[in-house]
């Protein structure tokens, strides 16, 4: 055998090489962190079908909380504030939810622990306003009926642009209705204008079009979901708790590398068609993690309820401690990052 040849062997058997130690490496890397995954019970997320929860449905299609060795049941709701009651009620382990339903539980004494936020879209919630009611301008809302969902951050979003605005919060007529009524009423002109949020805003306007005028205060508000639980069944239930955090970690992470998969996934959940998904989807609004301006938005938003006689007046809870942020630490340590 040539010189040239043995040397073309050589190299070809340090490149084998090379290749079994990386694969070997990243074997070691990306081996589960809790060998073997004993069979847990299942655990049962309540889950609203917004665009707010992707990284739930993302998780789901990719069977990343089987490989995270959980098995997770699905509870569908419409909003955050029915999937909260169910996880109060005993009848869910775990809800996604906003984080004002959250606020209202806690001020009523509700126990309540929150083990992560999911994701926080600053364009998902907006007014929109009839045109032939003569709204072309916040300013234009004074006299007009708003509709809204009591119980929800539907208000605060309301009360946060009127007062931008410098419009008397009393200078509006609320109607409170659920959300479905809310969509109807605005549809069918029986208000003026209502609050709104996605998916449902993305409909409304396929639906009404130049008939609407949209307002939106992304500079004031951001719809924040996050993961929540008793803390009975938090403390008592470590490895069920750590491996949902692990998939929906994983599902953060396959939503940055393919956004494009992911918004179909998310748009076949909530049963959106890709073309309004287009519209509406943003990988970036989408983050397992917790953070100081969750802890902000909660003290606001709580000033508010008080302000506004939604809540007894009293001392703001220090929601760090509501925060049980060891188990994403214990998960991602970097995807946890509080003043402590």
């Amino acid at each position: 055998m040539s010189n040239s040849r043995q040397q073309k062997t050589k190299q070809a058997a340090i490149v084998l090489a090379a290749v079994a130690i990386l694969g070997a490496a990243a074997f070691w890397l990306l081996r589960p962190t809790v060998a073997p995954l004993v069979p847990l019970p299942p655990v049962t997320i309540a889950v609203p079908q917004l665009l707010n929860s992707a990284p739930m449905f993302v998780a789901n299609a990719q069977g990343l909380f089987e490989k995270a060795g959980v098995n997770v049941v699905n509870q569908p709701f419409v909003i955050g504030r029915e999937s909260l009651k169910s996880m109060i009620d005993g009848k869910a382990d775990l809800a996604l939810v906003a984080d004002t339903p959250v606020m209202f539980a806690t001020l009523a004494g509700a126990d309540v622990v929150i083990l992560s936020g999911i994701s926080t879209l600053p364009r998902s919630m907006r007014i929109v306003a009839r045109v032939d009611r003569g709204i072309h301008r916040e300013e234009d809302l004074a006299g007009k009926s708003v509709a809204i969902t009591p119980g929800t951050n539907l208000p605060y979003f309301l009360d946060s642009v009127l007062q931008t605005k410098r419009i008397p919060i009393d200078a509006v007529k609320r109607v409170q209705l659920n959300t479905a009524e809310v969509i109807s009423a605005i549809q069918k002109g029986e208000v003026d204008a209502a609050v709104v949020f996605e998916p449902f805003a993305a409909k409304l306007h396929a639906d009404m079009g130049d008939k609407l005028k949209t307002f939106y205060a992304e500079k004031l508000f951001s719809m924040r979901f996050v993961l929540v639980g008793k803390a009975g069944y938090v403390d008592s239930h470590p490895q069920e708790i750590q491996r949902v955090l692990r998939g929906l970690r994983a599902a953060d992470a396959f939503i940055s590398a393919d956004p494009v998969a992911a918004r179909r996934m998310v748009g076949a959940a909530i049963k959106v068609d890709d073309a309004l998904m287009v519209k509406m989807f943003n990988p970036q609004d989408f983050d397992v993690s917790l953070k100081q301006a969750q802890l902000l938005a909660l003290e606001d938003q709580t000033r508010w309820a008080m302000a506004q006689g939604l809540a007894k007046p009293g001392p703001v809870p220090n929601y760090l401690k509501l925060m049980k942020y060891q188990h994403l630490e214990a998960v991602s340590p970097e995807a946890v990052q509080l003043v402590r």
